[in-house]
């Protein structure tokens, strides 16, 4: 199965399904499970997202999470890929690429990720949340479990 690490707080607001959108400065080809990792760096400009931003904030304290009660260094659960898309200003702007205006994402969505022209957003679907994170190194890029990680997954049917 295949994998992406993310910095917290976007890991988990990905499983709490307040965040539909990966974005990246590159586009991927990869569709369908997609196992959500928390990476372990704790840099500062996340932690000042996490405490500050009016909207992710709140939605960590509704869940009774902090930033440093965040898992780390753990797959968090699983979500399919159902597609990606180009963020531009106009919806002309796409040159055949699908495309999609970010000033339609809802508020919440829009302080959960970089909407920049000319970046990605990778549409995604929760599937399966785990109860307890499964501990595991991550990688950059998108990249693949490790097989026993993969197969405790399997087993718990996410």
């Amino acid at each position: 199965m295949k994998a992406l690490s993310l910095i917290q707080p976007y890991a988990t607001l990905i499983m709490l399904g307040y965040k539909q959108y990966e974005t990246r400065s590159w586009d991927t080809k990869h569709r369908g499970p997609l196992a959500i990792h928390a990476s372990v760096g704790k840099p500062a400009w996340a932690r000042e997202v996490a405490e500050t931003d009016p909207h992710i904030s709140v939605i960590l304290a509704q869940h009774g999470l902090t930033f440093d009660t965040l898992p780390r260094g753990a797959v968090l659960g699983t979500v399919e890929v159902l597609g990606t898309y180009r963020f531009v200003e106009t919806p002309t702007d796409g040159q055949g690429k699908p495309s999609l205006v970010p000033r339609t994402l809802p508020t919440v969505e829009l302080a959960c990720g970089d909407f920049t022209s000319g970046r990605y957003g990778w549409k995604l679907r929760k599937s399966g949340e785990l109860a307890k994170p499964i501990p595991c190194k991550g990688a950059l890029s998108v990249w693949t479990l490790p097989p026993e990680v993969a197969q405790e997954l399997q087993q718990l049917g996410i």
